[in-house]
């Protein structure tokens, strides 16, 4: 019988891409100020609340890592994949990582900020 599963994961050292493309966007994250770090079936961060996952999944190619922020306003850019209003106050925007040129990028660094600034209120 085929293992049909594709269940989300939050360890990507399987796969070196994801986990480089991680490596960078965590350095980043921790760097902003103190955020406390979740790893089950994604790796989440938070200050007074949750506003950042990370995750691929188990049949993901190398070199994908999906990324959600939650911000209180949306943010428009080419590099948001999927941007949803999920409550009055609360969008979503998803993100697909598939370069270190993107981990790196600075619009998505200063989405992350902005996350971590709505976070801490």
């Amino acid at each position: 019988m085929t293992d049909r599963t594709n269940k989300m994961i939050s360890d990507f050292t399987a796969k070196p891409q994801t986990q480089s493309h991680y490596e960078s966007i965590d350095a980043f994250v921790q760097g902003l100020g103190a955020v406390s770090k979740t790893a089950k079936a994604q790796v989440s961060y938070a200050v007074n609340r949750k506003f950042l996952w990370l995750w691929a999944y188990e049949k993901t190619a190398d070199g994908t890592l999906y990324l959600n922020m939650t911000l209180d306003h949306p943010e428009h850019h080419t590099g948001v994949h999927n941007l949803t209003q999920v409550s009055p106050n609360r969008w979503n925007h998803h993100v697909e990582v598939k370069s270190a040129r993107t981990a790196q990028s600075e619009w998505l660094r200063a989405l992350i900020a902005t996350g971590f600034e709505f976070a801490a209120q």
